[in-house]
């Protein structure tokens, strides 16, 4: 195209139009010759485009179209190894998918996707539209969680939301006197599936409206654990898991060359088919009648929302103002469940609790570059939970046994301000210093804990490059969290008000972080990575006392050779906690020290052996450990080392017999085990006060062969 050549709006190109000089003769001529011209009924003959060009309106049209088919073999597969992705037990699986895209002339276009359709894995996405008119997306996503197939227990499901016990079982004061209990013992598998259905669009009104909106449904069914008491006896239960989601986001966006706006809404509404969990008691009742246990489950609820965001660009200094403001409610409407199975006990409330919490969000960002070396960033938001859920006063029973007094129901009010800014200059061409901050206060509203809580962080970064192939950054910082003094009145029934929970326990913290890399050659580079961080607790008595973070990682990645590629990585990380605790009712204080490490290392590389064969190798190894060490006056002792250990061998091949066929070889060697005390041989009556699931630690050794063959077709 020439110089002076310009672009019409759509996906066709018109030829140039040439810039005319304005001349009153020949204006006056045009117009003689139109009035002169007869009249044609007949539209006149369309001009032949097939020769004109443009190298700026470039698109793909056609048909694409690949598809896999094969299978999948496991050996040694168990809930361990298949936790998020549905290899769960050994045998074949179907390996099958697909990928597409089409383009038309005319802007129409379309793609599609499916990915391991033989697994409770899959993922199916749909896309479809016409440039510069409207765009649909359709996705269905498959979400699997396998936690334990090793699970045991007597109770069966009677009905929704209850569980039972067999005809004939004995209770007893302990497990071991449960004479019925290995032989009513049954499987259960505790897994879940997550099923995701979305559908979203736009459509182009003009060149500066857009609109858009998502509907998405989600369902999970399948059965979860949780744990019951009564009074100084435990349980642990399947619990069914049956709900679903459903979203809907909607709105309009308005984007010009120095602005944009964005309006929206937002619902949201989660359905729990169950209210409540009824269990019944395995024990013999410590109360006579107590012989049943009741467990709320989440109740439904929904959100609304309604937000406007955007941006302006500034006259000044490159400036770029953004903004956010969005109003909402949450609210719920769960029925009371009874505070007491025995018969007799106190009625239950009437009606429900009508939950209502108001939503506002508020933010202003503003990024400046006064100087061509200087960019400033700062941004101010607001959040706001104004709670008008009634107050109530709720008299409660502890486990069917022992009168608990009067709870009343917990508040969310409150507000919450938080500031962050930065500036960053360029010293020189090879040295660049940034300062940044962030002040956050919270105030809480009336019935609770706290009245207000503030932090204050400071941090410090400089990055050199002292020369093009070396780059080294230094930051650090600190922060200091203080809150108010204790409302003793607000505190829950029973706990003690030297323990501060962490996350509003006043607390100082320094961390410092280092990133380097260094290419070394035009094949090598290297790069190094640490972090440290300490927090220390002040002011707390009883409870987390202070904490400690190192982190270092390292990779080096070689390419020897075109058809070769290599790299090495490797971590470290320690976590420690300290924490001091009053042994009741002696009054003897201890001290608790946890240290956590996470070590890992991998190796792999690519390798094009030809132009038909191309290999992939990686191998992973990644250890953990976990200790706690106790001290008190009567002596020292310790809890039993908890660790796991994985390491993994992945080989994927694939040959291409033709331009349309190629054959895909993936095996896969994985080793996993792990040592928890707390599961480790806790057998349904192990424990004489617990009558357990009997989940074991998770352990595999797997072997994974993969055969599939890919088809690509179209042009």
């Amino acid at each position: 195209m020439s110089p002076g050549s310009s672009i019409q709006r759509g996906t066709d190109c018109s030829p140039a139009r040439q810039r005319v000089p304005r001349s009153r003769p020949m204006i006056v001529l045009a117009v003689a010759a139109v009035l002169a011209a007869p009249v044609v009924r007949a539209a006149a003959p369309r001009p032949d485009t097939s020769a004109w060009t443009c190298k700026l309106c470039v698109f793909y049209t056609g048909t694409k179209a690949r598809v896999e088919a094969g299978m999948i073999y496991a050996n040694g597969a168990n809930f361990a190894s298949g936790r998020y992705n549905g290899i769960d037990h050994d045998g074949a699986y179907v390996q099958a998918g697909a990928q597409g895209r089409w383009r038309t002339r005319d802007g129409a276009y379309g793609s599609f996707e499916a990915d391991h359709l033989g697994l409770a894995s899959r993922h199916i996405a749909v896309t479809a539209g016409q440039e510069g008119r409207y765009e649909v997306h359709v996705t269905y996503q498959g979400q699997p969680l396998r936690r334990y197939d090793d699970a045991a227990t007597p109770y069966r499901s009677a009905r929704d939301g209850e569980l039972v016990l067999p005809g004939g079982w004995v209770a007893a004061n302990a497990t071991t006197g449960m004479s019925a209990l290995q032989a009513d013992l049954e499987p259960v598998p505790i897994e879940s599936d997550r099923r995701t259905v979305t559908l979203s669009g736009r459509y182009f009104t003009s060149s500066v409206w857009t609109l858009f909106g998502t509907l998405s449904h989600t369902e999970r069914t399948g059965t979860g654990a949780t744990g019951a008491s009564f009074l100084t006896e435990a349980v642990q239960l399947p619990e069914p898991i049956d709900y679903q989601t459903d979203d809907v986001r909607a709105g309009a966006v308005w984007a010009d060359a120095g602005a944009s706006v964005r309006i929206a809404y937002q619902g949201s509404w989660f359905d729990e088919k169950l209210d409540a969990l009824l269990f019944q008691n395995p024990y013999q009742p410590l109360v006579p009648g107590s012989s049943a246990g009741l467990l709320s489950l989440p109740p439904d609820n929904d959100l609304q929302q309604a937000s406007v965001s955007g941006e302006v660009a500034l006259p000044i200094w490159s400036g770029l103002l953004s903004y956010l403001a969005s109003v909402g409610r949450l609210a719920q409407d769960g029925m009371f469940v009874p505070g007491s199975t025995l018969p007799g006990g106190p009625a239950p409330l009437s009606g429900s609790l009508p939950g209502n919490i108001d939503l506002t969000h508020y933010a202003l960002g503003l990024a400046l570059r006064p100087l061509a070396r200087l960019d400033l960033l700062g941004r101010a938001t607001y959040d706001g939970h104004d709670d008008h859920t009634a107050v109530l006063a709720i008299p409660y029973i502890v486990t069917d046994t022992l009168p608990g007094g009067i709870g009343v129901t917990p508040r969310y009010a409150e507000d919450r301000v938080r500031l962050t800014g930065s500036a960053s200059y360029r010293l020189f061409r090879w040295a660049r210093v940034s300062v940044g901050g962030k002040y956050a206060h919270t105030h809480y509203g009336p019935l609770q804990v706290l009245t207000s809580l503030s932090e204050l962080q400071a941090w410090g970064q400089a990055t050199v490059d002292p020369v093009g192939a070396v780059s080294v950054t230094l930051k650090a910082g600190s922060s200091r969290r203080d809150a108010s003094a204790l409302d003793l009145a607000a505190l829950p029934a029973g706990e003690d008000p030297q323990l501060l929970a962490y996350d509003y326990a006043p607390r100082d913290r320094e961390f410092l972080t280092v990133r380097g890399t260094w290419a070394i050659t035009t094949r090598v580079a290297f790069s190094l990575q640490g972090t440290a961080a300490t927090d220390a607790y002040r002011r707390s008595q009883l409870g987390l006392s202070e904490a400690r973070e190192r982190e270092l990682s390292a990779t080096l990645e070689w390419s020897p050779a075109s058809p070769w590629s290599l790299y090495l990585d490797s971590s470290y990380q320690h976590l420690e906690t300290g924490q001091y605790g009053l042994q009741i009712p002696a009054a003897i204080a201890w001290q608790a020290r946890e240290g956590e490490y996470f070590w890992t290392a991998g190796t792999g590389g690519t390798w094009t052996v030809s132009t038909r064969w191309h290999v992939r190798a990686d191998y992973l190894y990644a250890a953990t450990r976990a200790n706690m060490s106790l001290e008190s006056v009567g002596g020292y002792g310790g809890f039993p080392q908890n660790d796991s250990s994985l390491d993994t061998v992945k080989v994927d091949a694939s040959y291409r017999w033709s331009a349309a066929l190629s054959l895909r070889l993936r095996y896969e060697r994985a080793n996993f085990g792990s040592n928890d005390w707390a599961l480790q041989s806790v057998y349904p009556a192990t424990v004489p006060q617990l009558l357990a699931l009997g989940v074991q630690p998770y352990r595999y050794g797997m072997n994974l062969i993969d055969v599939s063959f890919l088809y690509r077709l179209g042009h």
